[in-house]
């Protein structure tokens, strides 16, 4: 009997994550559809197609490796590995999810995309697995529990209050 680990309920459909790696998509119109990846779903996040549509999703697992799948055929289309450390969250770095940002339970934070050199690069470690990460202009926002970071891209902290004429300004 499997068990659901993640789901996502998307305008076209549903993407389910099994405990034996199964990832299914229902489709408000059509069948059910799988694919079996190697290792436990840990995150998953849908990248918006040319459409407008969700048409891809990118797979995070339990084994450190990043899965890019296509929802219209159903199949792995790439797939990245960072290391040994568990996925924890994932980010798209631009607009049409050429780029994704990874953020490890060891915490590991990686930029992974076919443009990417060597496909994977490790940017910077924190002291913590980030639980969300997202991209605000040139910044990374990047929350470890109850914690914000404001980070470049190479891990350095961003502040984010200027002090001008004594008053607080919130940049």
């Amino acid at each position: 009997m499997r068990t659901t680990i993640r789901s996502m309920i998307t305008a076209e459909g549903c993407i389910i994550a099994m405990d034996d790696g199964t990832i299914t998509w229902t489709p408000r119109r059509g069948g059910l559809k799988r694919v079996r990846l190697d290792a436990q779903a840990s995150v998953i996040l849908g990248l918006i197609g040319p459409k407008g549509k969700i048409d891809r999703v990118v797979v995070g697992d339990i084994s450190g490796a990043v899965n890019i799948i296509s929802l219209s055929q159903m199949t792995v289309i790439d797939r990245y590995v960072t290391g040994k450390s568990k996925v924890r969250s994932l980010c798209s770095s631009s607009i049409s999810g050429e780029c994704i940002l990874v953020g490890c339970e060891n915490g590991s934070i990686y930029l992974v995309g076919q443009n990417v050199p060597d496909r994977v690069v490790e940017l910077f470690e924190l002291d913590g697995p980030a639980s969300a990460m997202r991209v605000v202009g040139q910044s990374l926002h990047i929350q470890q529990g109850w914690k914000r970071l404001t980070l470049d891209w190479t891990g350095e902290e961003i502040s984010n209050r200027s002090i001008k004429k004594g008053s607080l300004i919130l940049a």
